[in-house]
């Protein structure tokens, strides 16, 4: 059996996007955008500036702020709520509960105020990652038999697993901005609807589970911060 590869990530981006059917139009009507908006401010607590009215990109954007989190490296999470989905990036987390937490404080405004149905869930995070005693390369290599005498050629591989509604996939390759380090894309989209914030937690929690049942399937352990 290959060695496990133990790596601790230095950068991270989480992406979660749901897919609004049908549109959310009751974020045009005056009274409901103006408690969204309220409600989003108070929770993370903005000024007036900090919330950006775009009606020129209404399907995607029509309300979108960013929220600094202290503590290094930078941190931050982007929020974009359209009619017709919502976009969430959240940059540096520092912990699972903490990502969980705050993703969740958007979509409790969100669920709360426009009843929305999420006909689909998609989560994309990726990782570069500093990798303890194994080197990158060297593993790689081991699991990926491909031969070549081309100059420059790294290996790297990817693992899908699917369900009925769902699909995992997890893809490793040596990083750019990390020396010899490992390069993570794990992806998971769910086509089951949703309705309310117990069935959202239901979804985050399916993706954490496949996003540790993968890594176990690629030998490698990403240490999660606690």
């Amino acid at each position: 059996m290959s060695e496990v590869l133990r790596a601790r990530p230095v950068n991270v981006q989480v992406k979660h996007r749901g897919t609004l059917v049908p549109p959310c139009y009751d974020l045009f009507k005056t009274e409901v955008g103006v408690v969204v908006v309220t409600k989003l401010a108070e929770t993370f607590n903005l000024r007036s500036t900090g919330i950006i009215v775009n009606q020129n990109a209404t399907s995607a954007q029509y309300l979108s702020f960013r929220y600094v989190l202290p503590g290094e490296p930078f941190r931050y999470m982007d929020a974009s709520i359209g009619l017709d989905q919502v976009e969430i990036i959240f940059s540096n987390p520092a912990t699972m509960a903490e990502l969980m937490a705050e993703v969740g404080k958007v979509w409790g405004v969100i669920v709360e105020n426009l009843h929305p149905i999420v006909a689909s869930n998609y989560v994309e995070v990726t990782l570069h990652c500093e990798t303890d005693g194994l080197s990158t390369r060297a593993f790689l290599n081991n699991l990926v038999k491909v031969q070549s005498d081309m100059q420059g050629i790294h290996k790297g591989f990817s693992l899908t697993s699917k369900a009925v509604d769902t699909v995992g996939r997890i893809s490793l390759d040596v990083s750019e901005s990390v020396a010899d380090g490992l390069y993570v894309v794990f992806a998971y989209v769910s086509t089951g609807s949703v309705r309310d914030m117990l069935a959202l937690r239901d979804f985050f929690d399916a993706t954490l589970t496949a996003y540790r049942s993968l890594q176990s399937l690629a030998h490698v352990e990403l240490v999660e911060p606690t």
